[in-house]
């Protein structure tokens, strides 16, 4: 690309230029048109400098900036003259403002994961964004409406859904306390960004602690909510974010082959043995990247997924990026399978179309990526004592698209 401008007549007759990326002639080319997470940040800036440098008239850049500070430093760096920025705006309609005022710290980041923005848009559903599930439904929430009749709510558990329960329901005149079992906020964000290319999900949690500050929250960490520490504190009500844990689905089951989920595998609370097969339920992001983790690790990786291709449930973008990346990393995948048994060094799966068996010899490791399951006992341990409203994945195991959401319901309803 550096040589282009070289070629360009030397008279120019434009009145300026758009750098832009993604074509829809190729799927690897139409990854650039809404580039995800996968990719670096502001990613064309350099070539569009050197394009500004050639030509000498007003240029445009877009693709991949989604902070005010990164448009800035283009901007001081002389790579372009506007920096368009469409996901930084859905994410936050209030950025520009927010960065004129100097209140960039405010400004909620977009983190390019594509799942409700474009992701909704090829599913014919409105646009929106897993960040602020205000965007498109703003006749709802548009504008904040202060409570009348103010509460003290106790949140169990800090990871999206209870912070954005808790930073909304704070907002509009609540007093809220959120209690955090372990020493961070976050839940299930902070074994995402743990992913390869996925650390930049971690931005979904500083957001909505940023959120929870401005909102006035006390959050108190290293503390589990039981009953008794709910008669104590005697809340008016108890948002319960208790989150979800690992599924392990029955199956036959004999031998000394080692199994492991992939939390334990993120969080490296085992030794996965050189031959390795990832078997993935959700066709999501967990299952392609263990496998991809573990290849980069050293180990030799086979993926084998329920639907009929690898990222089946991943917004198109994203799915196919990550597509290339297997590919590339030479990790072979096989479709339509479920976990049927295994025994000492042997996976048995049933082809969920022909219920044929499909065989993997030689295995030392098998890793189940196969959802989650609710932990919800504590709307049990509460009951008589409290009104206990369940919100993300205590209430049903989904994706952080759908636990704010709940949050921001919960809250607005109060």
């Amino acid at each position: 690309m550096n040589h282009w401008p070289q070629q360009l007549p030397c008279k120019v007759e434009l009145d300026y230029l758009h750098i832009v990326a993604g074509t829809s002639a190729s799927l690897g080319g139409a990854v650039h048109i809404v580039p995800p997470m996968a990719i670096e940040p502001a990613y064309l800036a350099r070539e569009a400098g050197t394009f500004k440098q050639q030509l000498g008239i007003p240029l445009f850049v877009t693709g991949r900036i989604n902070q005010p500070q990164e448009a800035e430093l283009i901007l001081a760096r002389g790579q372009a003259d506007v920096c368009g920025m469409t996901r930084a705006l859905i994410c936050d309609p209030l950025m520009p403002s927010k960065t004129e005022r100097g209140q960039v710290e405010d400004v909620r980041a977009c983190i390019a994961c594509n799942q409700a923005c474009i992701g909704h848009f090829h599913r014919g559903l409105a646009i929106s964004c897993i960040q602020r599930p205000e965007t498109g439904r703003e006749l709802q929430y548009g504008q904040l409406t202060p409570t009348t009749t103010p509460k003290r709510i106790l949140v169990a558990g800090g990871g999206p859904a209870g912070m954005k329960a808790a930073a909304v329901a704070a907002a509009r005149g609540h007093q809220v306390t959120l209690y955090e079992a372990g020493p961070q906020l976050g839940g299930q964000v902070l074994l995402a960004q743990l992913l390869p290319r996925r650390s930049e999900f971690g931005g979904a949690s500083t957001n909505l602690q940023r959120e929870m500050a401005l909102a006035g929250v006390e959050v108190v960490r290293n503390t589990r909510v039981d009953r008794a520490l709910v008669e104590r504190e005697r809340p008016d009500l108890v948002i319960a974010a208790t989150g979800a844990t690992p599924y392990w689905p029955a199956f036959e089951r004999t031998g000394e082959l080692q199994v492991v989920d992939a939390w334990q595998v993120l969080r490296n609370e085992v030794k996965p043995g050189r031959s390795v097969l990832v078997i993935d339920w959700r066709c999501d992001w967990i299952g392609p990247g263990i496998a991809e983790r573990l290849v980069r690790e050293g180990h030799q990786v086979q993926l084998a997924v329920n639907g009929t291709h690898c990222g089946e449930n991943l917004p198109l973008y994203v799915r196919d990026q990550l597509a290339g990346e297997l590919h590339r990393l030479g990790i072979p995948i096989t479709p339509y399978a479920r976990l049927y048994g295994s025994d000492d060094n042997t996976v048995y799966l049933q082809h969920t179309a022909s219920g044929e068996a499909m065989i993997f010899e030689g295995i030392d490791t098998l890793v189940l990526c196969m959802g989650h399951q609710p932990e919800d006992s504590l709307a049990s341990e509460l009951a008589g004592l409290v009104e206990v409203r369940r919100v993300g994945d205590c209430l049903a195991p989904r994706t952080a698209e759908e636990a704010i959401h709940d949050g921001l319901t919960v809250a607005w309803s109060l």
